[in-house]
């Protein structure tokens, strides 16, 4: 008997989970035996500069996930494709070796990972072996949303405004996929043998500091998210849409986009609780549950701007006419800013807790982000990369919307006049200084007066004794420079 393989996903983000699966619902469905099948897929990983901490999670994950598919009669299949561009001849190969007929698989939308997947199912046909693709990135799929006009949406309030109305008319858009039922049929001795011979999960390669925070702070497994959105949903998401902003507020969050990136919880899923928890509301009655809502729903708009304009994925900015400005690369700076070592307490607190923990407050990016491409004119794709290379988190889509929206290169972004002062925002939302002395330790035993901008309130002798660096660069100075750069490029652009 010819056997459906089942793989979550050969590139990130996976769907390790069982629940809201569509993929490994539909192969059970077949009422034959079913084999998931995860390829490893080091250079493809590198060359998309994904986090060894996200890695090391999708590892963590996938070793949870394994005994939760044993307890469905199905074998977990883990293959090397050690180039860039193995990835559809080791899952052509693995196919071949289960004799299966049939690959269920979900969605990616990012250009490599489309031309990587429509590579695989051309070297399927040619073995007679079907593909089946679901979507479960997506609450609503990317092609129904457009204007009146027919075209596509650039900003993101009237791509809201038309999903609001698809998911409210169509509520079966929020049913939750069940955990399948064990497979009764029983694999062939042969199926079986192979299986059994590929099973190895790769262990860490993180530095053990970051890997025992990893451990504490992103513990893997479904059952894992699932507990943080009920947590969440039932005693912090009242204070959302006000506390968010405030990085020293840790709980203040949701914490589970790390596990929206793996898969460990679909986008339905989150949008389908909070609905509930708001008497069946998407966009009226709890003000923290529909801003929670609203940023669920900037994940797809960041995807469906990604799926309509795949150049993005090649680096190029949503506003083509911003390519002409005259971006700096003083790499003295951005080793700086990397290092959290600009002398703003505020955007070094957030750069190192990027490099210490993995994560960073959505605040904490936007003003790191923003001093990055404002302060120091630094082109947005470095910042971009570095994010990218060191969140647990990193979503192509999100990170390459953010960086776009701070630069004032992207869809709905920032006016390029509108550049956060970076006292400013340290003071209005880290008023007391909490985040800062977390991860700035030079400066913990400075009072709230003096912590925002030590190097102006402390005497040279005084400030020299804590060990931290002067501001790189003026502020005021900067941001006249930025506006000047962003003019310069509109009359360059025509």
């Amino acid at each position: 008997m010819r056997i459906p393989a089942w793989f979550p996903c050969v590139h990130l983000p996976f769907v390790l989970c069982c629940s809201d699966n569509p993929a490994l619902f539909s192969a059970v469905a077949t009422g034959r035996p079913v084999v998931a099948l995860f390829v490893l897929a080091p250079a493809f990983w590198a060359s998309h500069n994904e986090a060894h901490i996200k890695i090391d999670f999708i590892l963590r994950s996938l070793a949870a996930l394994a005994p939760l598919l044993s307890a469905l009669s199905i074998p977990l299949v883990v293959r090397n494709a050690p180039g860039r561009r193995d990835i559809p001849a080791t899952v052509v190969d693995t196919v071949r070796a289960l004799d299966a007929d049939t690959l269920f698989c979900n969605i990616e939308y990012e250009l490599d990972e489309t031309v990587r997947d429509r590579n695989v199912q051309d070297l399927l046909a040619r073995d007679g072996v079907a593909m089946s693709v679901s979507d479960c990135q997506s609450v609503v799929a990317p092609h129904r949303i457009r204007t009146n006009d027919g075209k596509i949406c650039h900003v993101f309030t009237p791509y809201k405004n038309k999903w609001i109305p698809i998911v409210a008319s169509e509520p079966q858009l929020l049913d939750i996929l069940p955990v399948p039922p064990p497979v009764q049929s029983p694999l062939s001795p042969r199926a079986l043998e192979y299986a059994a011979q590929h099973t190895s999960i790769p262990t860490s390669v993180l530095r053990d500091d970051l890997r025992r925070r990893a451990l504490a702070d992103w513990p893997p497994g479904q059952h894992v998210a699932q507990s943080l959105l009920t947590d969440f949903l039932a005693h912090r998401s009242s204070a959302y849409k006000t506390d968010r902003d405030y990085p020293a507020k840790h709980a203040a969050t949701s914490r589970l986009s790390t596990y929206l990136v793996s898969g460990a919880i679909s986008t339905k899923m989150c949008v389908r609780y909070a609905v509930d928890a708001n008497a069946g509301r998407l966009d009226s009655g709890n003000p923290g549950l529909v801003h929670w809502i609203s940023e669920l729903v900037w994940r797809e708009f960041y995807r469906y701007i990604l799926v309509a304009y795949p150049r993005l994925c090649k680096g190029q900015a949503f506003k083509l006419d911003t390519e002409h400005v005259a971006w700096s690369y003083d790499q003295t700076r951005f080793d700086a800013w990397c290092a959290g070592m600009t002398g703003y307490p505020i955007v070094d607190a957030a750069m190192r807790q990027l490099n210490t923990t993995g994560w960073m407050s959505n605040r904490g990016r936007m003003i790191a982000a923003m001093f990055l491409t404002k302060d120091l004119l630094i082109d947005w794709r470095w910042g971009e990369k570095y994010f990218a290379m060191h969140l647990i988190d990193g979503d192509f889509a999100s990170n390459n919307g953010g960086w776009q929206w701070s630069a004032s290169t992207g869809t709905d972004s920032q006016p390029y006049f509108r550049v956060f002062n970076p006292l400013l925002q340290s003071r209005k939302f880290d008023g007391a200084g909490d985040y800062i002395r977390e991860f700035v330790p030079e400066l913990r035993g400075l009072p709230p007066s003096a912590i925002h901008a030590p190097a102006d309130v402390l005497s040279a002798a005084e400030f020299a004794k804590l060990g931290y660096p002067r501001p790189i660069v003026d502020h005021a100075a900067a941001r006249l420079r930025c506006i000047e750069a962003f003019k310069k490029a509109a009359v360059l652009a025509g």
